[in-house]
């Protein structure tokens, strides 16, 4: 039997792989089946080449990994935030299509349309105006106006009508808004109305009108309407500048009219008629004595 060298138990086998103990040496604490398997192993580990290590290599391609995986996670994070974008987005248009003024109805020249909204408010809207409102208006009873239009709101939360010239709001009435360049009047037939314009607001109650011309307020009552007259065909003034009167027969009628400048502000109390033209002008120029005449298939002029 081979003996084991007290002090070697552990290392003579480190030691004969690293030269410090001859193979003889070996032989003395091993067997000869065991010498053999060693040599074999000694063999297979010299075929090895196993260089001094390449730092700066090992450490560039520690760094190319790193940076491939924040590159990676980058990539991602950047999918994700696209992805809560595009989701927002597509939330935000769907709310606007919803809740903003996606829905416009427009009248022509001598012509009304009646429209019932989702809240069960009606509107008339008069020739030559249109109206623009939500989809879902029972969430958001906010419209605008261009032109003249009759309203009968129902009750519920407030109740907005947007103009050029000034906001009108309301819980629940009945009342007329007739907005056009620099102008603005409402009518309130039934309830409050509040109007609210870049220098002032009001609230009408019961037959009270207002009106906005030239930088001043002017306001009125008439008891003896339930509603706007040009509902019925008849257009109706009280105390109006002729400019606004002339507009609201160009609403009707589809005809340019011209006038002299002079008459822009003289004050008309009247109505005329919304089937008729020449009745109509007639019904105008009459009261003032003043003339008119057709010029061609779309003008008029009027002369004093």
């Amino acid at each position: 039997m081979k003996k084991t060298p007290d002090n070697h138990q552990e290392t003579y086998l480190s030691d004969w792989l690293s030269g410090k103990i001859t193979d003889e040496e070996l032989l003395q604490f091993v067997t000869e089946s065991d010498f053999n398997a060693y040599r074999k192993l000694r063999f297979s580990l010299q075929s090895i080449d196993l260089g001094p290590p390449d730092l700066d290599r090992n450490f560039n391609a520690i760094q190319d990994k790193i940076a491939l995986k924040t590159q990676q996670q980058s990539k991602v994070r950047r999918l994700y935030v696209y992805t809560s974008l595009a989701a927002a987005l597509l939330v935000l248009f769907g709310l606007y299509h919803l809740l903003a003024f996606s829905n416009t109805v427009q009248t022509s020249y001598g012509k009304q349309q009646t429209l019932v909204l989702t809240d069960g408010s009606e509107v008339v809207l008069n020739a030559n105006s249109s109206v623009s409102y939500p989809t879902f208006f029972s969430y958001n009873r906010n419209l605008k106006l261009c032109g003249q239009a009759y309203f009968k709101v129902a009750k519920g939360s407030t109740f907005t009508v947007e103009t050029a010239q000034g906001k009108v709001q309301v819980l629940g009435t009945q009342f007329d808004v007739l907005v056009q360049k620099d102008f603005l009047e409402v009518h309130c037939f039934e309830g409050k109305v509040s109007v609210t314009t870049s220098t002032a607001t009001k609230v009408l109650t019961h037959g009270e009108s207002l009106r906005f011309f030239n930088q001043t307020a002017e306001t009125w009552q008439d008891l003896t309407h339930t509603k706007s007259s040009w509902i019925d065909g008849e257009t109706s003034f009280k105390n109006a500048p002729m400019q606004a009167v002339i507009a609201q027969f160009e609403s009707q009628y589809h005809y340019k009219v011209g006038f002299p400048k002079s008459l822009a502000n003289v004050r008309f109390t009247g109505s005329f008629t919304n089937d008729n033209w020449q009745v109509a002008l007639q019904s105008i120029c009459l009261p003032l004595q003043l003339k008119f005449e057709q010029t061609n298939s779309e003008t008029i002029h009027i002369s004093e």
